[in-house]
């Protein structure tokens, strides 16, 4: 298998995953959305350990963390990351699916709106165009909820502003997530501690769950690394431009998940919104393609 084939089907593979977490978290609803993530930051922890070992990525984490530049900024991509991680387990914990769906379409439009913003990249008029869209898209989503979706708009922006800082450090994904999981680890600890002590009787207690509770928990490191491995492996035999057309299979799924399984409700609205949001995306990908042909050539 060439290294093409072997990164699309790393790629599909991740990406995948990440669309069918929904069934994850839905078996954890039971247990407050903080509590789910402060196990994952800490699950998360104990197997990136072993990983940097086996993967002999120590020198990789003690660069960065020697360094006062990437420990900052690392620390703000914690802190992103662990908002992306929360608001979404919350979002499909309380069925708003079709908002998480949204917001993973919206992604890609908002990295090219800050790339413009803080990279002095220049927009080409097609991509301007698409923004434009999905302007107008969250502008209908607004109207139809009487309010602007909050849900889509932090979980997009905070991984947009993620992957916008990780383009300053230029740290390997493994080693970068290591540290920020490290230094989240200290605040999921006391949080659980704290509520260990002050809710004894909650449903979210340590002490009151499940062994099946237990072991879904834990398996939050496997969830968390797991498509991230497949990620990194395909980033590196794939152009992005292919692995830009792969992502949308997260989002698609998703959504097809908010309508089929899950059953969520949507108005003729918000299918609208979804259209405007489709059509830029379709614009800038076909865009993209044609001009990465043409600077080829």
């Amino acid at each position: 298998m060439t290294a093409d084939k072997q990164g699309s089907v790393y790629a599909i593979i991740a990406f995948t995953m990440w669309g069918f977490f929904p069934f994850y978290f839905k078996s954890l609803e039971h247990i407050s959305p903080l509590v789910i993530l402060a196990c994952r930051i800490i699950f998360s922890v104990i197997l990136l350990f072993l990983l940097v070992t086996l993967l002999r990525q120590g020198g990789s984490v003690l660069r960065a963390l020697s360094d006062k530049r990437h420990l900052f900024l690392l620390s703000l991509t914690a802190i992103l990351i662990a908002v992306n991680w929360g608001v979404y387990v919350w979002a499909i914990n309380n069925n708003y699916v079709f908002e998480s769906s949204l917001a993973y379409y919206i992604n890609p439009l908002i990295n090219v709106f800050l790339g413009y913003v803080f990279l002095a990249e220049r927009l080409r008029i097609t991509q301007w165009f698409a923004v434009g869209l999905a302007f107008i898209g969250v502008s209908i989503e607004t109207v139809a909820l009487g309010q602007i979706p909050w849900i889509a708009l932090v979980l997009s922006g905070a991984f947009g502003l993620y992957g916008l800082l990780h383009k300053k450090i230029q740290v390997d994904s493994i080693a970068g997530l290591s540290i920020e999981t490290v230094l989240l680890m200290p605040i999921a600890l006391l949080y659980l501690v704290f509520l260990w002590q002050v809710e004894p009787t909650a449903s979210s207690t340590p002490s009151l769950w499940s062994l099946q509770d237990w072991l879904l928990l834990a398996a939050a490191g496997p969830v968390t690394v797991a498509p991230l491995l497949f990620f990194t492996m395909a980033a590196k035999r794939i152009s992005l431009a292919s692995l830009g057309f792969v992502q949308y299979i997260t989002p698609t799924i998703l959504f097809l998940l908010a309508a089929l399984v899950y059953q969520q409700e949507y108005s003729p609205l918000k299918l609208l919104t979804f259209v405007f949001i489709w059509l830029g995306l379709i614009i800038m990908a076909i865009e993209s393609l044609l001009y990465h042909r043409r600077t080829r050539a």
